[in-house]
């Protein structure tokens, strides 16, 4: 599973041969032996929302006015 998310250049483009391209062999590949890829670990809250029961533990968290997601007072 892939939990990450990935912010890209738009120059990305030129690693993507079309709709058939799988991200995680050649165009990552490619990116790795030239350098340009990095990372950074979140140590925080993390909760997929893949299901309807997800979805409604995560809006029991924010009905609870202190989900652990919150950063803001």
């Amino acid at each position: 599973m892939n939990g990450g998310f990935f912010v890209l250049s738009p120059d990305v483009g030129r690693y993507l041969d079309g709709d058939e391209t799988v991200w995680e062999q050649q165009p990552m590949r490619a990116l790795a032996r030239e350098g340009e890829l990095a990372c950074y670990r979140h140590e925080g809250f993390w909760q997929t929302m893949n299901t309807l029961s997800e979805r409604h533990l995560l809006e029991e968290l924010w009905a609870s006015g202190a989900p652990p997601w919150r950063t803001w007072a």
